[in-house]
């Protein structure tokens, strides 16, 4: 798992532009001001390294660590475990130590450890062309690679819910009080570039059956500017927790857009924002303006970044290309202030490329600090995808073609559980996709009446392996002639992180391997370790056997498994009592029940002492 460090800065002190050597301060003190846990622990994801000591002024400072609540995290620094869903604040309290005075001094820090996110797949939902301005979906297991639902047809049709008979750009938020809003612009491009004069908003529990209503703003604000637009583009959803709804409760979607009007009030497209009402059918009051850099602006995407406390907010420049950001530390300007004065100058173009870019999304990767910017390069058929750990600096990442059944345009991509996977599979069937299926870790406790699970959970690995020019058939059992080639092949094939250890000193770091000519020297069983993208290890045992008469194969110790606990896969004495028992298939999807179709599948033995056994059966 990645490391991040509590760092000692040393640095000179300047008091009305007299300069301070560092010896003017004690190296004591110097040392307990400069202990800092960096921004990383405002969300954390992985295991913070503790320093043990400063050395400062010649001197050396022991360090302790005392961790408030080690159910979640340990006073080394390990995560422990964390709430499903949201994050758990622990105090982690530093004392440094000066032995040869005697002196220490407590420095507290307040860490947030990140809540495990009960996600396994990722929803597209986007409008495919401009002579086809409905809306579709498509899945991906990884968040770069799709495949088109419903059999390469339509989830919302338009004609249904909108004016114009068109919908584009649509925008869809997961909210806290457990509704999908989606927004869309109500248009028909056959109709020109300003023939717009609202938006779809929609509401759904399940992303299948969806309540809709319009925003027709020529008639809702009739005798006022924003009666003459012609254009209200591209209009998001961002779940602004604090509006005070005026029942005690607080939270309410924020909806902002971009508007154009003929009458010269609003002269080139600026972004404006008003607040659905409860219901989501129609927005309050008269809109708001938000944004505009001075120039055409569109197609704004917004996301808090918890790490650096930070609104980022990324938008085209209409009519000068490429794709910018803003930020802010509130999503709304100081009392007093004029509108749109929170947000910071704009950044550098960030596109990747010297394509025609437009529709920028961001989406966080499951469980991973590790962020998506995206953006259509509509005029090369293919969307292009970057990643970032930090919303400031952004890499390639690959194009993904649009072609065939799949072609997206603007639209939006977000994280789904495997149930709600399985729930749109079975509403919109797919064709050539297995969806991936990730398991909440294993409860390790309560806190506050609310489970706590293990830091992470391992990805099931599907033991592919080949025999000559065979096929490739899953099994951990395999046995060979001996002169015969066996190739290892694993999945999930696009796993980066591989080790392998085997009989006659085999050892390799890549998910693919070829045994040629083998003879009893490579009879045993080969254990490869996989590290999925959460940093998570999961382990697998394939035995091989070879028909080798000059040396025959013995089975080692029957006492020893490969067993689970936690967040690892060991090889440990299994001693305990059977207490639950569950059953994959063999590409690692739990069933419900123990399975009574012919195949082989997957037990798994949990014990009473945490400690839980894998085995391979075979169902007749």
């Amino acid at each position: 798992m990645k490391k991040f460090f509590a760092t000692a800065l040393v640095m000179n002190f300047a008091i009305a532009g007299v300069s301070f050597a560092q010896d003017d301060i004690t190296p004591f003190w110097r040392a307990v001001d400069s202990l800092n846990l960096g921004n990383a622990a405002n969300d954390l994801y992985d295991d913070l390294s503790l320093l043990d000591t400063i050395k400062l002024g010649g001197k050396t400072f022991p360090i302790t660590w005392q961790s408030s609540d080690t159910l979640f995290l340990g006073h080394d620094g390990h995560i422990n475990g964390r709430f499903v869903g949201e994050n758990k604040e622990v105090t982690l309290t530093a004392t440094v130590h000066d032995d040869m005075s005697n002196k220490k001094q407590d420095v507290a820090f307040k860490v947030s450890i990140h809540g495990y996110e009960p996600y396994s797949n990722y929803l597209f939902a986007y409008f495919p062309a401009n002579n086809n301005e409905n809306i579709y979906y498509a899945l991906s297991n990884d968040g770069y690679n799709f495949t088109v639902m419903n059999n390469g047809n339509r989830v919302v049709a338009a004609d249904t819910v909108s004016i114009k008979k068109g919908l584009r750009d649509p925008h869809v938020l997961r909210a806290p009080d457990g509704w999908f809003y989606m927004v869309n612009t109500d248009m028909k491009s056959d109709e020109g570039w300003s023939s717009n004069r609202g938006m779809v908003l929609m509401k759904s529990r399940d992303l299948i059956s969806w309540k809709h209503a319009t925003v027709h703003f020529p008639d809702k604000y009739k005798g006022k500017n924003f009666a003459n637009v012609t254009r209200v583009w591209a209009p998001e959803t961002f779940w602004d927790d604090t509006y005070d709804n005026g029942d005690g409760t607080k939270g309410r979607p924020l909806v902002y857009f971009s508007l154009l009007t003929n009458d010269g009030t609003i002269s080139y497209d600026k972004v404006f924002y008003a607040y659905a009402n409860k219901d989501f059918t129609d927005l309050e009051g008269d809109p708001v303006h938000f944004f505009d850099r001075g120039k055409s602006t569109i197609d704004m995407d917004i996301v808090y970044n918890p790490i650096d406390k930070k609104y980022h907010a990324f938008y085209k420049n209409e009519g000068d290309g490429g794709i910018c950001k803003v930020t802010a530390s509130s999503l709304m300007p100081k009392s007093g202030s004029a509108t749109g004065s929170q947000w910071s100058k704009p950044s550098k173009t960030l596109q990747q490329t010297t394509e025609a870019v437009e529709g920028a999304g961001v989406f966080k990767l499951i469980n991973q600090n590790s962020w998506v910017l995206m953006y259509d390069c509509y005029a090369n058929n293919h969307y292009q995808f970057t990643s970032s750990p930090d919303l400031e600096n952004f890499k390639f990442v690959q194009d993904t073609k649009t072609s065939g059944a799949f072609t997206p345009r603007h639209g939006t991509i977000l994280p789904i559980t495997a149930e709600e996977t399985a729930k749109l599979i079975k509403a919109f069937p797919i064709k050539d996709f297995e969806p991936r299926v990730i398991d909440i870790p294993d409860s390790i406790g309560v806190c506050d009446g609310k489970k706590v699970v293990g830091p992470c959970s391992g990805t099931k690995i599907v033991p592919y392996v080949k025999v000559g020019d065979d096929g490739w058939n899953e099994t951990l059992d395999l046995m060979v002639a001996k002169g015969a080639t066996v190739q290892f092949g694993p999945h999930p094939w696009d796993g980066k992180i591989w080790k392998w250890e085997g009989p006659d000193g085999f050892k390799s770091t890549t998910r693919e391997n070829t045994l040629k000519n083998v003879d009893g020297d490579k009879s045993g069983y080969y254990t490869v370790t996989y590290t999925n993208e959460t940093g998570c290890k999961s382990q697998a045992r394939i035995k091989l056997v070879v028909d080798d008469p000059d040396k025959p194969y013995k089975e080692p110790d029957t006492t020893t498994h490969i067993v689970e606990r936690g967040m690892n896969s060991l090889d440990l004495k299994i001693s305990g009592k059977v207490v639950r028992t569950e059953y994959f298939s063999v590409n690692g999807q739990k069933l419900r029940a123990k399975p009574d179709n012919d195949g082989v599948y997957i037990k798994k033995e949990i014990l009473d002492n945490g400690v839980s056994r894998i085995s391979k059966i075979r169902s007749r």
